[in-house]
C-alpha cells in the first residue's frame, strides 16, 4: 500500500468517526420514528436523481470534449454530494471531480474541460431550479388570485429569458472572441443540446422536491403541496451557497422565513428541512464507499 492509499484510508476512518459522533444519534433517533418504508423510498429516489445527475455531466463534458465513462461519472457524482454534505463550503466534492478529471492537473484553475464541465452542469441545474421556482410561484399566484402579483412576477421572467438567450446568441462570441470556453458555453446552452441537458435537470430538481416532501409526509404532517413546491427551490438553492458545511444552518434559516412568510407551521418547516439534511446525507454514503475504492492520481 503506497502512503497516499495510506492517507486515503486514514482520511475515511476520520469521515467515519466524524459522522458517526456528529450523526449518528440524530440518524438513529430519525431513523426510529420514521416509517422504512419512506426511507426506502427516499433511497430509491436519490438512487435515481444521481444517475441522472451524473448522466447530465457526463453528457456535457462530451460537449467541452472532455470523455467521462458512466461509471465513473456515477462514482464521482456520488463521491462529490459526500464531499459537499461534510465538508465547508458545498463545493469541495465539485473540486475534487474538476482535479480528478482533470488531463492537466495543475491547470484546473484556467477553465479547462474538467471545470467547464463541472460548472455548466451545475449551472444547467441551477436555471431549472429557478424555472421550477418562478413557474409554481406563478401557479401560486393564480390559484389565489394574485393577479397583480402574478403580473410583476411573469413579465419581468419572460424578459430575463429573452434577454438571456440574446446575449448567447448575438453577444458571447462577441465578448469572449473565439476562446474555446465562449464556443463550449454556446453550445451547452442554445440548441437542442440545451434542451436536452435541461430535460434532464427538470426531473433531477424533481427528484430533489419530491424527497422533500416525502421527508415532510414520513412526519405525518398535513402539508400544502403547492407551498412546498413554491419554497422547496429556495430551500434548495440556499444549500448551494458556499457558506456552511452541507448546507446545515442557512437551509434550516430559509425555511424558518419561508415558513413565516407563507403562513406555514415554523417547527414543522425546520424539523422536515433537518430530516431532509440527515437522510440526505445518508443517501450519499455511497460517495465515501466509492473515494476508498478509486485509486488516486
Amino acid at each position: 500500500m503506497s502512503i497516499r492509499d495510506a492517507l486515503k484510508y486514514l482520511a475515511s476512518i476520520i469521515v467515519i468517526y466524524y459522522i458517526i459522533n456528529e450523526f449518528g444519534i440524530n440518524i438513529s433517533n430519525i431513523l426510529s420514528i420514521i416509517d422504512p418504508r419512506y426511507i426506502l423510498l427516499i433511497v430509491l429516489v436519490s438512487i435515481f436523481q444521481h444517475i441522472l445527475s451524473a448522466y447530465r455531466w457526463m453528457y456535457i463534458s462530451k460537449v467541452t470534449n472532455l470523455n467521462i465513462s458512466f461509471s465513473h461519472s456515477i462514482q464521482f457524482y456520488y463521491i462529490s454530494t459526500f464531499m459537499n454534505n461534510i465538508l465547508p463550503g458545498g463545493i469541495m466534492g465539485d473540486i475534487f471531480r474538476i482535479y480528478y478529471t482533470s488531463e492537466k492537473k495543475n491547470e484546473i484553475l484556467k477553465m479547462g474541460k474538467s471545470m467547464q464541465s463541472v460548472i455548466f452542469e451545475r449551472l444547467s441545474g441551477q436555471i431549472m431550479l429557478l424555472a421550477f421556482f418562478v413557474v409554481s410561484l406563478t401557479i401560486y399566484f393564480l390559484i389565489n388570485q394574485k393577479y397583480e402579483a402574478f403580473l410583476y412576477l411573469f413579465f419581468p421572467s419572460i424578459s430575463i429569458f429573452i434577454l438571456f438567450k440574446y446575449f448567447l446568441n448575438q453577444k458571447i462570441k462577441k465578448i469572449l472572441g473565439k476562446k474555446q470556453i465562449s464556443q463550449n458555453l454556446y453550445m451547452v446552452f442554445t440548441g437542442e443540446i440545451f434542451w436536452r441537458h435541461l430535460t434532464l435537470s427538470f426531473f433531477v430538481v424533481c427528484s430533489y422536491i419530491l424527497i422533500y416532501i416525502i421527508s415532510a409526509v414520513s412526519l405525518g404532517l398535513n402539508i400544502d403541496y403547492l407551498s412546498f413546491l413554491v419554497f422547496s427551490p429556495i430551500i434548495l438553492f440556499s444549500m448551494t451557497l458556499p457558506i456552511s458545511v452541507g448546507g446545515w444552518g442557512i437551509r434550516e434559516l430559509t425555511a424558518l422565513l419561508l415558513s413565516l412568510l407563507l403562513g406555514l407551521s415554523a417547527s414543522a418547516s425546520i424539523s422536515v428541512s433537518i430530516i431532509y439534511g440527515i437522510l440526505n446525507l445518508l443517501c450519499s454514503l455511497p460517495g465515501l464507499y466509492f473515494f476508498m475504492k478509486i485509486k488516486l492520481n
